[in-house]
């Protein structure tokens, strides 16, 4: 038997016997050539200082460009804006390095939540043997990992259902109801109800343009109470319930316009509607932590308030509250790694292989930014949880 590379080199000379049978679609050269291989994952260098500093976004050398046909974009409207605007390679395929760097260099996110985002990213839903993620739907340019890893499912990408997206979207329907990869207008339109009824005043854009606390509050609150009431598999466990209020916040600081800190009716439209960066918009000036995202959505899902939601489940038409007593340190990253990520990782991240390494770092950026001291959560989840390939484009 002969090796592909054999084969293409066969097929492409010019005088070669005719038993050899070249299949109408062969392997170019180019594509051997240019073929994935497992990559050891080399992190970008920290910033001996914080940048705090105005900076316009984008700059020249990053106009916007819209997507092609065969371009990956999917449920999280920052990274689609981010390669829209080549702050991510254009083809929505990206490395961990490609994700901190563009998330800090487009909103000024700090370093350890860039690497915890883009480390969670990659372990639920990329190939970490070849650094290589979807943010968007099953691409073939991410090879397929070893089914001990994680079933006979491929990855999927970000739009692929559960670990990362999940229920209770602000612009995305819930997965049991419909659409839960693109943007929804009539969902939209309900935010923009919200803000309408609740958005402060602006003397530049006018009465309740302004996205604000009250708007988040009163919006996200409403999209629980819709969902739980419409989706009978309703799933919004701690991991899930952190990433949808952490999105609301994420929204509020680091979607604002950095010269005065507001996020107008204008600006949120450019990002969610035309995954593009507004005209004169300035990241902020200081980066964004996790202490920052984490204590913006607690005063959008306050405690002992009316619109304090717990994590929890649908079953039997009924919302059941999770019972977190064991959950140790904090409740959401515990649940990010303990019941989301596939229990191999485990023993994948204790090899001295090129996908063993990856694993171990890719797990302790997760835990980093959590200040959890020596304890570290160990990976438990299910492999494949669907039980059945659903494809994800």
């Amino acid at each position: 038997m002969i090796s592909t590379m054999q084969t293409v080199l066969l097929c492409a000379g010019s005088m070669l016997s005719s038993s050899l049978v070249c299949p109408p679609t062969a392997v170019t050269l180019d594509a051997v050539q240019n073929a994935p291989v497992p990559t050891l994952i080399v992190m970008p260098p920290r910033p001996s200082v914080n940048e705090t500093k105005l900076e316009k976004v984008p700059d020249a050398g990053h106009p916007f460009v819209p997507p092609g046909l065969k371009d990956q974009r999917g449920p999280c409207p920052a990274l689609n804006t981010l390669a829209n605007h080549g702050y991510l390679p254009h083809t929505g395929v990206v490395h961990l390095e490609q994700i901190i760097n563009a998330t800090r260099e487009g909103f000024n996110m700090d370093y350890d939540l860039a690497a915890f985002l883009g480390s969670f990213l990659m372990l639920a839903r990329g190939n970490p043997e070849y650094n290589l993620l979807s943010i968007g739907g099953e691409d073939e340019q991410v090879p397929s990992l070893p089914v001990k890893v994680d079933g006979k499912c491929p990855r999927g990408g970000l739009a692929k259902h559960g670990r990362f997206e999940g229920d209770v979207s602000m612009t995305r329907e819930d997965a049991e109801l419909g659409d839960d990869r693109n943007f929804q207008d009539n969902l939209y339109d309900q935010f923009l109800t919200f803000i309408g009824k609740y958005g402060d005043d602006s003397k530049v854009t006018g009465p309740n343009s302004l996205v604000n606390l009250q708007v988040m509050k009163h919006f996200k609150y409403q999209r629980f109470v819709d969902e739980q009431m419409r989706n009978p598999k309703l799933s919004f466990h701690a991991s899930r319930l952190a990433s949808s209020y952490n999105e609301a916040a994420f929204i509020l600081k680091f979607f604002a316009n950095g010269t005065d800190e507001t996020l107008t009716v204008s600006s949120l439209g450019s990002i969610f509607r035309n995954q593009s960066f507004a005209p004169n918009w300035w990241r902020r000036a200081s980066p964004g932590d996790l202490n920052l995202i984490a204590s913006t959505a607690s005063d959008i899902n306050p405690p002992n308030t009316p619109f304090f939601v717990k994590p929890g489940e649908n079953k039997d038409g009924k919302y059941v509250e999770d019972d977190m007593s064991d959950y140790k340190c904090d409740t959401g990253y515990y649940d990010f790694v303990y019941h989301n990520l596939p229990h191999t990782y485990d023993e994948i991240s204790r090899g001295s292989d090129i996908l063993g390494r990856n694993v171990k770092l890719l797990l302790e950026n997760i835990a980093r930014p959590f200040n959890c001291g020596t304890y570290k959560v160990v990976p438990n989840g299910p492999i494949d949880p669907d039980g059945k390939c659903e494809r994800s484009d």
